[in-house]
């Protein structure tokens, strides 16, 4: 998400800013943080911030997400270009069968490949 007003300024209000992303409201989100600051001319600093979330849907997650942020920036929305955010959501990877062994699924991983090819 784009941050308007520069380095400095991102300086004085991101302290806060990390203190509420560790500390979310819904209990969905399962673990929030800064993951990148990058500086691109004097009044623009790009931050990345990672979000889990535990959701129904894409939709839910997005939506909680998006609610987590916007709480952490609280007054503050101004100071964000809003029209330059972006979300990329990765899906958990699907459990394994109960009882499965990792042998179990890595021999029929490999019987999959040899039928494809």
């Amino acid at each position: 998400m784009p941050r308007r007003s520069g380095w400095r300024a991102w300086g004085t209000v991101r302290a806060n800013f990390e203190h509420a992303l560790a500390d979310p409201a819904d209990p969905a989100v399962t673990a929030a943080e800064i993951v990148s600051e990058h500086r691109r001319g004097a009044d623009y600093v790009r931050v990345t911030v990672a979000l889990a979330v535990t959701a129904a849907d894409v939709t839910d997650a997005l939506a909680i997400a998006w609610d987590t942020f916007t709480a952490a920036v609280g007054d503050n929305l101004i100071g964000w270009e809003v029209t330059g955010a972006a979300a990329e959501v990765r899906p958990e990877p699907p459990l394994q069968r109960a009882g499965a062994s990792s042998d179990w699924v890595q021999g029929r991983r490999a019987g999959l490949e040899r039928a494809r090819h």
